[in-house]
Parts: C-alpha cells; sequence; structure tokens
C-alpha cells in the first residue's frame, strides 16, 4: 500500500545487479540479476517483439522497490543491444527493450536470484559444438548379476518400475554394469510404462560405462520408438555428445584438459545519468488557519555505472564500479553519496576459480547484503564448489561495525535437474557474536518450465529458524503459467544489533547506539540476547497464482495471498519500521503510518490481485495493463485500481500513462480517497543519448469523524538524461 501511495523514492536501495550473456549451442541466454530474491511471474508479449515485460516479485522485501534503475547490455554481436528498466508502467515489472524485435522465451534461473531471456542465435553466427565427453575406460569383468524374478502378485508395469528404480541407485553408485543388467531385464518384459525411460537410461549407463558404440545403438532405438517422446530433445543431444567423443578419441577416464580458445579483448561499458526530482504539497484542512503549502522533495541524483572487461583465452576479469549521489536541496536536507560496487574480479575457466575483492553484493551463502572484503571461489568437481567469503557489511547511519566469515559449497547439478547450496556464516559486532547460521538452497529446474526453489536459515546462537522458504513455477503448457509461495521468516532477520530498538534500551540516557555502548551501560550479553529475540517478529506469507493466455492479445494472471505478523515486541519493532520508513521518505502521509500501525495489529491479512495485460489495444504496438487488487486486514482495507499504458508514438519517442484509484478504509470509520494520473515521456536524442520527463498530480481526500474532511494536493516531476557507454 505504502508503494501505491507514493511516487519513486529517491532514497531506494538498488535491486538490478548485473545483465550478462552467454552463448550456448543453439541460444544466447541473457541473464538478468538481482540483489535480492525474486520470482518470476508471468511476462509478455508471447510473441517476437522488440519490447519485453516482466512482472515479479521480491519474496525478501516488505514492498516493491520503487526506484527508477536502467542497465545497458554488454556489447555482444549475438543479440541486438538492449536497454533493461525496472520499474515499468507503474507496476512491479522489469521492462527489456531492444534495438531489433527478437524471438524470446522466459525462465527463472536456478539461483532464486534472476531470470534468464533465451534468444535465438543469428543464422550467421556458428554454434558451440558440445563439448566432447572423455571415454571411460572400459569396465573390467563384472560378476553376473542375478536379477531376482517377478514376485508372486506382482504386476508387469510393479516390476519394471522395481528394475528401473534399483538401476537408477546403481548408476548412482557407479555400478553401471549392473544397471545396464537391470535395465535389459525391465526391457524384457512386455511393453509398460516404464519402457520408455528404461530404453533411455540405459544408453546412459552404457554411455557412462565407456560402451560408446552400443549406447549410440539404444539411443537411436529410443528415437525410433519414441520419435516425439518426452526427453527425445536431450536423447539427440547425448547422440552428439557420443559422436564428438568418439571423433576426439579419447581413451581414459582422467579429465582432460580443456582446449584454450583463443580470445584476445577488452571492452568498457556502462552509463552516467542525472535527474532532478521535485515535489510540493498543499493541504487543506476545515479550518483555514491549519491550510499548509510545502516543498518535499528538491534533489538532484546522479548515477554512473562502469565495467571494464578483459579477456585473455581462459582469463576473465572486470573491474566495476557503480555509484550514486544525491544532493538535497531542501532546508536542512542531507546529501548522500554512495558506492554500490567498486571491486575487482578475475576468473579463470581452465583451472575453474574466481577472486573478487572490493566492494559487492553478497546474496548468497548467508551474507547479508553488500559488504566490503573478498570471495574465494574453486571447483573442487564439475558438481562441486567451495566458496569463502569475509568482509565487514556496509551499513550507514549506524555506530557499529559487523564483521564476518564464511564458507559454502555450491552443488550439483545432480541428476540433470537439481542442484543446492550449502553454507556456514558467523558475523560479529564489537566483539560480540551477532550473528552464527547455518542453511543452504535447493533448486529443481526443468527445461520443461517447473521450477523450485528453497532456502534455510536457521540461527545456531539464538537457537531459532530464521527463514524457510519455498517457491515454485510451473508451466502448465504454452499459454498457462502456475506459481506458488511458502514464506516464514523473522523480521528482521535474528541478529544481536536487533536489541538495540528495544524499549529497555531506548529509555536509558544517553541512549545506546552500539553493542559496545548497551555493554557499557551495565547490561549483559545474555540480556541483549534476549533484547534482541523480543524486538524480532514472525511473518507468513502464503501465495497461489495463475496466468493464462486468453487471445493473441490479451492475458489474464492473479493472485491470492494471506500474511500475518506475529510475536516479538510489537509496540517497539514498529517505532523501528516507522523510523526507517521516516528516514527513507520525510512526507509520508498519516494514514500510511496509521496503516502500518494496524498491520501489526496481528490477524491475518488477505489480498486478491487480479491482472490484465494487453497488445495493440488503444494504439498501435502498445501495451497495456490494467491491475486490481483487493486487501484486507483485522483493522483496515484497501481497494486500488492502476491502468497503464505505453506506446511509440513516433520513432525516437515513448509515452508512458498511468492512472490510479485507491480506497483505504481504516478504523475507527476513518476513509480516504486517492487519484493520481501520471505520465512520463522520453526521447532519444541519439543512439546514446536519452532524455526523459515525468509529471504527476496525487489527489488525497481524508474523511475523518473527529478532524473532518482534509484534502491534499501533491504534484511530482522529474526532468533528466541518461548517457550510454
Amino acid at each position: 500500500m505504502f508503494c501505491l501511495l507514493l511516487p519513486s523514492m529517491a532514497y531506494a536501495e538498488q535491486i538490478l545487479d548485473k545483465v550478462e550473456i552467454i552463448q550456448n549451442k543453439t541460444e544466447a541466454d541473457i541473464h538478468i540479476d538481482f540483489f535480492t530474491q525474486v520470482r518470476y511471474l508471468r511476462h509478455s508479449p508471447n510473441k517476437a517483439s522488440s519490447y519485453i515485460q516482466v512482472f515479479l516479485e521480491f519474496p525478501q522485501l516488505s514492498a516493491a522497490p520503487t526506484q527508477r534503475e536502467t542497465l545497458n547490455s554488454p556489447p555482444s554481436d549475438i543479440v541486438p543491444s538492449f536497454t533493461v528498466n525496472y520499474p515499468d508502467l507503474k507496476t512491479s515489472s522489469l521492462a527489456i527493450r531492444f534495438k531489433t524485435p527478437v524471438k524470446f522465451r522466459i525462465t527463472p534461473d536456478n539461483s532464486g536470484r534472476g531470470i534468464i531471456i533465451h534468444v535465438p542465435l543469428p543464422k550467421d553466427v556458428k554454434p558451440v559444438e558440445p563439448e566432447a565427453a572423455p571415454i571411460p575406460a572400459p569396465a573390467p569383468a563384472a560378476i553376473p548379476i542375478e536379477i531376482p524374478g517377478i514376485p508372486a502378485g506382482m504386476s508387469t508395469d510393479d516390476y519394471a518400475g522395481k528394475l528401473v528404480a534399483e538401476s537408477r541407485v546403481a548408476s548412482g553408485l557407479g555400478d553401471y554394469a549392473k544397471a545396464i543388467e537391470l535395465l535389459n531385464a525391465a526391457l524384457n518384459v512386455p511393453p509398460n510404462s516404464h519402457s520408455q525411460d528404461a530404453q533411455e537410461l540405459i544408453g546412459l549407463a552404457r554411455e557412462k560405462n565407456g560402451e560408446l558404440a552400443k549406447a549410440k545403438a539404444e539411443y537411436e532405438l529410443y528415437l525410433k520408438l519414441y520419435p516425439e517422446g518426452d526427453s527425445a530433445k536431450r536423447v539427440r543431444q547425448h547422440i552428439a555428445n557420443v559422436d564428438a567423443a568418439t571423433k576426439a578419441g579419447a581413451t581414459s577416464t582422467v579429465k582432460a584438459k580443456k582446449p584454450i580458445r583463443e580470445i584476445d579483448e577488452t571492452t568498457v561499458y556502462g552509463s552516467w545519468d542525472q535527474y532532478y526530482y521535485d515535489a510540493h504539497s498543499h493541504d487543506y484542512n476545515p479550518s483555514p488557519t491549519a491550510n499548509t503549502h510545502r516543498q518535499d522533495q528538491s534533489m538532484l541524483m546522479s548515477s554512473l555505472n562502469l565495467t571494464a572487461r578483459s579477456r585473455k583465452n581462459q582469463y576473465d576479469s572486470k573491474v566495476v564500479f557503480r555509484n550514486r549521489q544525491t544532493m538535497n536541496f531542501l532546508p536542512g536536507g542531507a546529501d548522500r553519496d554512495r558506492t554500490d560496487a567498486a571491486y575487482v574480479e578475475v576468473a579463470n575457466s581452465d583451472t575453474d576459480y574466481l577472486v573478487r575483492v572490493g566492494r559487492q553484493s553478497g546474496n548468497s551463502g548467508g551474507v547479508l547484503g553488500r559488504f566490503d572484503g573478498g570471495l574465494f571461489r574453486y571447483g573442487l568437481s564439475p558438481k562441486l564448489r567451495v566458496n569463502l567469503v569475509a568482509g565487514s557489511l556496509d551499513e550507514y547511519r549506524v555506530d557499529y561495525k559487523r564483521h564476518f566469515y564464511g564458507i559454502n559449497f555450491d552443488i550439483g547439478p545432480i541428476a540433470e535437474n537439481w542442484s543446492g547450496n550449502a553454507f556456514f556464516i558467523n558475523q560479529e559486532v564489537d566483539n560480540v557474536t551477532d550473528r552464527r547460521a547455518v542453511g543452504g538452497e535447493v533448486r529443481y529446474f526443468s527445461n520443461s518450465g517447473r521450477s523450485v526453489y528453497s532456502y534455510l536459515d536457521y540461527d545456531t546462537m539464538f537457537s531459532r529458524l530464521n527463514t524457510f522458504m519455498v517457491q515454485g513455477n510451473m508451466q502448465a503448457d504454452e499459454a498457462t503459467n502456475y506459481n506458488m509461495l511458502f514464506d516464514h521468516r523473522k523480521s528482521p532477520i535474528l541478529q544481536m544489533v536487533n536489541s538495540i530498538s528495544s524499549p529497555v534500551l531506548t529509555a536509558l540516557t544517553p541512549q545506546p547506539t552500539s553493542i559496545r555502548q548497551a555493554l557499557q551501560s551495565g547490561q549483559t550479553v545474555e540480556t541483549l540476547r534476549n533484547l534482541a529475540i523480543s524486538q524480532t517478529l514472525d511473518t507468513d506469507l502464503y501465495l497461489l497464482g495463475a496466468t493464462r493466455q486468453v487471445t493473441p492479445k490479451w492475458q489474464l494472471g492473479g493472485d491470492v495471498q494471506l500474511s500475518r505478523i506475529t510475536s516479538g515486541d510489537s509496540a517497539a519493532a514498529l517505532a523501528a519500521a516507522k523510523k526507517a520508513l521516516l528516514d527513507n521518505n520525510p512526507f509520508i502521509d498519516p494514514v500510511t503510518l496509521q496503516s502500518l500501525t494496524n498491520s501489526f495489529a496481528g490477524g491475518n491479512t488477505w489480498t486478491y490481485h487480479v491482472q490484465v495485460v494487453g497488445l495493440d489495444t488503444i494504439f498501435k504496438d502498445d501495451t497495456s495493463v490494467l491491475s486490481a487488487s483487493y486487501t484486507s486486514g483485522p483493522t483496515s482495507s484497501v481497494d486500488s485500481f492502476i491502468y497503464s499504458n505505453v506506446m511509440v508514438p513516433r520513432d525516437k519517442w515513448r509515452l508512458d500513462s498511468s492512472f490510479k484509484v485507491m480506497q483505504v478504509n481504516t478504523n475507527p470509520s476513518i476513509v480516504q480517497y486517492v487519484l493520481s494520473p501520471t505520465i512520463r515521456a522520453s526521447y532519444k536524442l541519439r543512439e546514446k543519448a536519452t532524455l526523459e520527463a515525468e509529471i504527476g498530480l496525487e489527489v488525497s481526500n481524508t474523511l475523518d469523524p473527529i478532524n473532518g474532511h482534509t484534502r491534499t494536493f501533491r504534484d511530482f516531476t522529474f526532468i533528466g538524461y541518461r548517457i550510454d557507454i
């Protein structure tokens, strides 16, 4: 609700991390990574286009970010140049704009912190040849394996399933000879529901056992029997791998050293932008003497984003720098200068290691955000990498410094579709343990459109579960997608520094602002640990959603959410939440603060959301989004409707417009109505220079039985430019 009430805030944290392009055999994969976990919901359109809109949610964030962000595509010969913008159309969506139309498909990545846009390679680009798999040495003669006959009373189908299951276990243990015998037995029974899987698996077992000619024969038999089978595409790839291995003439199981591609290139890319934000509020009360007029925003934001990349054969080196500066022109306003990234990275594809030193984002392995330090990654095997990380968290407006070290292992892929991560992290502040946790991730990702991502974080010092989350997506067919989420977490995550906001400490004079000061005031470590627990809330979120392409032009999506907040010292947690909100948004209105207060009242909050996306709706090649939602909590309810449209009236021009209507009911009997039209225009001066401007109005009417009818007019504008490097 807070995001609906306010325009883009200049102090919001950045969520877009980086964009990379990776060439595969037949496609170019565009990886768009975020600083936080992201859940892919739906995208539009479903046909070739130069404009793609991807709707997202952010499980780790209490509200969708509203800060405007832009990333440019790295230099590439395999996809047209493009830009990535967030947010788009006044919705929680990502916009990707290509120089020319492209065919594409979109999937979540297997880390839970990004999406992948798959684009077919141009016809004049040579596909990446499959890497020749080493040919294992022939297995020694094995002792004959006795296969048990079919038990009395067991059906043929169940017996074949039993043999296939045992063959999978044997293959997992490296006993391929036994797996082959079991699969032969399964294929010798009359055709059944397991015959197709058995035919593919026996080819795979023979390939791993060094019997390449026989493996190819088994694969070819699969394609003859099941030309349209679920695994036909994968089997053809296996045949290509066997042919490449045979041609290479490898004869041992020793890992062959990858041939080093002759590469020698250096590129520099990024962007520079500046935007001026201005806003005024006019309050009209029943008493004319209480009317107020004020300027509540006047600031210039400047952002620099630079990446220098050097590739020399197996070495890939990067220097990354991202900085944001805010000049606040209001009386008493504070300027800000934040460096979001400043690191050097060196990777070696031959030895499989990576070293990164400097300010960077920690979004895995239990690291809580941006930090100054180092990361070292080393591949112990193709399916196991160890990561060592250490540093200090990059935090603002605090009187302490938190240091940490950790180790985590990237595991997989296992059985083609499974992968994961396991971590240990130890964090200290003022020579006291701030956080000590273990956890990990389990990920399932299938090319068929099914994915599951789960995450667990357990604090061994507090002996409490910090986070347990499961999210999933299922592409039922080309037109239908389902998504779900279960999220249980401590908010904020359990750490010793949570105790600083406890009423026990805020009532002291002077008030401690660090763990060191709290200990000096007479508190014990055990007391601070208990205060930290009391300051931490338990939050739960359940979500079920679906998207359906109803017609070639229209897409319908929706979801139902149930959320609740329990536990902890609600009053103190609310005070901390209000302070954080006001620090970032000094002109937030009282009704929103009241709604925030109500959200801590306990009980269930239900949200029902429907979204319609249309193409070519009003203007040629335009995109329209209609979004309606209803939220009902223990003491308040919110109805909202937003219509957004993006169009390109002429070459080099782009117009975005939106209209928002909202009603907020807050007990006791306070009703607020909000209307807000907005229009934004951008003009491309030249290939790498763009001008942008936005103007909007927000009219808020509040009906309060005690204070009467109050009305607020708020106008907000920005104007600026962006230069792509």
